[in-house]
């Protein structure tokens, strides 16, 4: 099961958090509760060994299939379940991610209540034909004009709104504040700096150098909105500037 759940979890950005193992820790004690939190981590740890000092894809189909013939269909629902939790954590689940939750229910011949769990989830889906590099521009909006200050003015998010609506002028303004709000839900979330990272990269894949120029300048003008450009604000312009490999200056 550590094992399995530990994939999960390096599956996602190829690293392991120190909040990502005692998420783990926690799964598992839910599992074995008389065990004491040292003896849970000492499991992660054995787990961890393998994962890391070997070719563990063996060992991780060897670890499915036996949970597979020793669980009952409650337990494989609840494991599911416990894996689905961990997947989502921070908000998003990557195509990664919900490759191995298809694989476990695969295996595990639970595909509907994988199926379900997708559903009922609020993570967001990477890859979802909901989400696109509109949102990904508007969460740069949202990160500039409320990150920097905690407050989103009403003229800050007129401007987005005018600003998003030259990107897609076919859309009317219900459409674009639909974009907006959902990529408020996502933000209200608190993605974290990978989270963002996906966002960022997104927009310099999908977008020709000089309109990653424009969503720059499109950030200054809402940097601009209340009145005045504080320090921070000039940091993710910079910050973007050099991620999109856009070496300009733009005047503030």
């Amino acid at each position: 099961m550590a094992l399995i759940f530990l994939a999960l979890a390096f599956s996602a950005d190829e690293s392991l958090s120190d909040g990502e193992v005692d998420a783990i820790s926690s799964s598992l004690k839910a599992w074995k509760p008389n065990a004491t939190d040292h003896d849970v981590h000492e499991i992660v740890l054995e787990a961890a060994s393998v994962f890391f000092e070997s070719d563990p894809d063996e060992e991780i189909v060897q670890s499915v299939r036996s949970l597979g013939e020793a669980f009952n269909l409650e337990q494989r629902r609840q494991l599911l379940e416990d894996a689905m939790r961990l997947a989502e954590a921070d908000g998003v689940l990557l195509n990664s991610e919900q490759n191995v939750l298809s694989i476990l229910a695969s295996v595990w011949d639970i595909k509907a209540t994988k199926d379900r769990l997708i559903d009922e989830s609020t993570a967001r889906l990477e890859g979802d034909p909901a989400w696109s590099v509109m949102h990904d521009i508007a969460l740069m909006y949202l990160i500039m004009a409320h990150g920097t200050d905690g407050s989103l003015s009403d003229v800050e998010i007129k401007t987005m709104i005018e600003r998003l609506g030259e990107w897609e002028p076919g859309l009317d303004e219900e459409a674009i504040r639909s974009i907006l709000r959902t990529s408020l839900e996502y933000y209200a979330q608190s993605p974290n700096e990978n989270d963002i990272k996906d966002s960022v990269l997104a927009i310099k894949n999908a977008l020709p150098r000089a309109q990653r120029l424009v969503v720059l300048d499109d950030l200054v003008t809402i940097a601009k909105a209340d009145g005045t450009v504080k320090v921070g604000e000039k940091e993710i312009i910079e910050m973007l500037s050099s991620a999109w490999n856009v070496d300009v200056r733009i005047a503030f």
